[in-house]
């Protein structure tokens, strides 16, 4: 390696005086629903660098990015965000697939055990540095004769290129590299003077999409994200895009983002009903995996939640969960305690060898305990078995469960039709927690189907910090500031340093900070390479301050919103989510404890004869309880719930007669107590048949399902053999 220039970067944090951000409000026509729908919108019609807050998620920003007449650059956090639109346009798209990035662990605690799997990460990722280059050489070769022979074939019409935050860099050399013969000339406002395009990326239009990943993803991998922004720099064809932004005290801490301009998009002013904000039900509970166990057994056990079509009145049934953790380990424990197979659930997450090696042994776990009670010789998935998933494509089928982690959280589309989306959030780790103003609604956004009744809506289980893991803001202070201190001091030794010393101090200092994932201290060093000689120019040691504003965020999220539960509600307040009113909170926070149903329909009754409930609180409580208590409550009525006893039975039965009208049910009641009797044990899949042919039979227009029984027969679940194998069943115990 040839000596190159070892010097000292900019390294003094000053505090900055913040101002609130400048906004433009941009008001989206009426009878827009999707961006692409809007003829005037043009990218460039805002001057470069911009952001731009979509407001909403699912408006099509994305997909009007990939189908303009614009030559596009789509810069994404997530591989498998442009791994699924590569799939919804392919053809149409240049995904540039640099597979020697190495996939990051979005759940790594990096303050405890997981600092040896980051600094193995960092040591694969040298050992593999001759490969990785000769691989990197061959995909940039690729893209140049690709886009050249696009081009040339098609004339006048865009390219559009999909590429991660990582691999940017990559493109931008390759298209820089490409001359332009005869230049294309514009008008620069800013110099009164004519400019030339001289390359082939001054023609680009770069989109960053969910940027607010670059402040989130640095705590896992900031060099990659300090990167991209100093490539980008200097970028005039430039925005910055997400429907969530980081807030705007930490846009205003990075020089990068406090002067750009900003627009929001404004969906309500002109036609309201566009804007559908999403609700949520919120449950404190000690267990996450207990919560998920009980979930996991109402849809295997055919207990699905239920919604009404408003337009058929048909009955539509939750048939497919998506249960979002941040920890695999959590989706495995799910996996074993719940003896799932992978016939029946998709885990998507980052494709690492860690993280298949730990869903293989969960799914193994399971196969070995299952043939051992039958005394067979299980069948282990193998080394070179696929186990991670993949986000299915619009009319694909759908796995009954759905594992996420914060790997897919943004950007992907899922297009079920009844899919419900379960969140899973514990405070005492912070890589675990649910970040309430960002994560929160980018997860509610993920399911795409209007026609889905749960796509605004899902059910949120926390784990709120323990009084062994809370750190007052003072003990923050006090060690930010120490961390502060330390890189000023470590920067200051390096510019004091003998030129003859500071290669040796630059080195070490990168190995620290890829060794120790910047635990006490924000040094890290700027690498310059030349990537025709693959020999380093320069090693610049610098504060490293988009990490600071992580760790930042880190604390905010973790020590502040999810400090107590009165901090939770005041947090979803804030973020704009439907019905997290204080007040419907505390009423869902009552509701939540409760553990049997006709105590639940007492509280209908009791909150409807509240007189200091206004309608507004009710019907915010309502948008946060399981659906079916919202239906019982609007369709049946609480008079007629409290007529029942509020016994659940009798109060379904009031509810069916109401949804379904009552022109068959005296008959299918009859014809069910003649093909049903009590003391006689059923396998579901039985019942489920039997009466898939009454119904057909009577021209009865519903889906047949074992537990429909329940409306005149007590039953209790249990296993029965049948052909020689142990299946689901009921036993019939006597009449309603």
């Amino acid at each position: 390696m040839r000596d190159g220039d070892f010097s000292s970067g900019s390294h003094r944090f000053e505090t900055l005086r913040l101002t609130i951000m400048k906004k433009e409000q941009i008001i989206v026509p009426k009878g827009i629903r999707y961006i692409g729908d809007w003829k005037e919108f043009d990218l460039e019609n805002y001057e470069g660098p911009y952001i731009i807050n979509k407001t909403l998620t699912g408006c099509g920003f994305t997909e009007h990015c990939l189908t303009n007449n614009k030559d596009i650059v789509l810069i994404s956090p997530r591989r498998f965000l442009l791994e699924n639109k590569e799939e919804q346009h392919q053809g149409d798209v240049y995904y540039f697939r640099n597979d020697n990035e190495i996939s990051v662990d979005f759940e790594l605690d990096v303050e405890k055990d997981d600092l040896k799997a980051i600094q193995e990460k960092a040591e694969e990722k040298e050992d593999s540095k001759n490969k990785t280059l000769e691989n990197l050489d061959r995909i940039k070769r690729n893209l140049r004769s690709a886009y050249l022979t696009f081009k040339k074939n098609n004339p006048g019409k865009p390219f559009k290129i999909l590429v991660t935050y990582d691999s940017f860099k990559h493109v931008k050399s390759v298209l820089k590299d490409i001359k332009i013969e005869e230049s294309i000339s514009s008008f620069n406002t800013d110099n009164d003077c004519i400019v030339e395009a001289e390359t082939e990326f001054d023609n680009f239009f770069c989109v960053v999409d969910e940027f607010q990943s670059i402040f989130i993803d640095a705590r896992f991998k900031s060099e990659a994200e300090i990167t991209l922004l100093k490539e980008l720099d200097g970028c005039k064809k430039l925005c910055f895009v997400s429907a969530t932004p980081m807030l705007d005290k930490y846009l205003e801490m990075l020089k990068e983002f406090k002067d750009l301009p900003y627009y929001e998009l404004d969906w309500a002013t002109e036609d309201p009903g566009r804007v559908v904000r999403p609700k949520i039900e919120i449950k404190f509970t000690k267990s996450l995996n207990e919560e998920a166990r009980m979930i996991v057994n109402s849809y295997k056990n055919e207990k699905y939640d239920v919604r009404i079509d408003p337009d058929t009145k048909e009955i539509i049934e939750s048939r497919e969960a998506v249960l979002f953790f941040n920890s695999v380990a959590g989706i495995c424990q799910v996996i074993r305690t719940n003896r799932l197979h992978l016939e029946e659930c998709n885990i998507i997450c980052a494709d690492t060898s860690k993280n298949k090696e730990a869903v293989k042994k969960a799914l193994n776990s399971v196969l070995k305990k299952e043939a051992e009670e039958k005394g067979l010789t299980p069948k282990y998935f193998t080394k070179n078995d696929k186990v991670i998933g993949k986000i299915p494509v619009k009319g694909e089928a759908h796995k009954m469960f759905t594992f996420c982690t914060r790997t897919v959280y943004l950007g992907a589309d899922f297009y079920s039709t009844n899919a419900r989306s379960f969140i899973f959030s514990d405070a005492n780790i912070d890589c675990l927690s649910v970040d309430i103003s960002i994560d929160l609604e980018q997860i509610l956004g993920r399911q795409r189907l209007i026609e889905n009744p749960w796509k605004d809506y899902a059910k949120v289980f926390i784990r709120t910090l323990s009084k062994e893991n809370i750190t007052t803001e003072k003990e923050y202070n006090i060690r930010l500031n120490t961390k502060k201190k330390k890189t000023e001091q470590l920067l200051d030794t390096f510019k004091d340093a003998k030129d003859e010393n500071k290669k040796a101090l630059a080195e070490n200092y990168l190995t620290v900070a890829k060794m120790c994932h910047y635990r006490d201290n924000y040094v890290s060093v700027r690498v310059e390479k030349d990537w025709e000689t693959k020999k380093i120019i320069s090693m610049t040691p610098e504060f490293n301050e988009l990490m600071m504003i992580s760790d930042m965020r880190a604390f905010e999220v973790q020590q502040v919103d999810y400090k107590d539960r009165f901090t939770v509600f005041s947090a979803v307040h804030q973020s704009g989510i439907e019905g997290a009113t204080i007040k419907s909170c505390e009423l869902v926070e009552e509701f939540n404890h409760y553990g049997d149903t006709t105590s639940k329909l007492k509280m209908l009754v009791r909150i409807s004869e509240d007189e200091t409930l206004t309608r507004s609180d009710i019907m915010s409580f309502l948008e946060m309880i399981p659906p079916k208590y919202k239906d019982y409550y609007l369709i049946v009525g609480p008079k007629i719930i409290k007529a029942c006893s509020c016994f659940e039975h009798e109060v379904k039965k009031r509810w069916r007669k109401e949804v379904e009208g009552n022109d068959y049910n005296e008959q299918v009641i009859s014809r069910m107590g003649d093909m049903f009797k009590i003391g006689y044990k059923y396998s579901k899949s039985g019942i489920k048949e039997s009466l898939k042919k009454l119904y057909q039979e009577l021209d009865y227009k519903k889906t047949a399902k074992a537990t429909d029984l329940e409306i005149m027969y007590v039953m209790k679940a249990i296993k029965l053999q049948e052909d020689g194998k142990w299946v689901n069943g009921f036993e019939i115990l006597g009449k309603r």
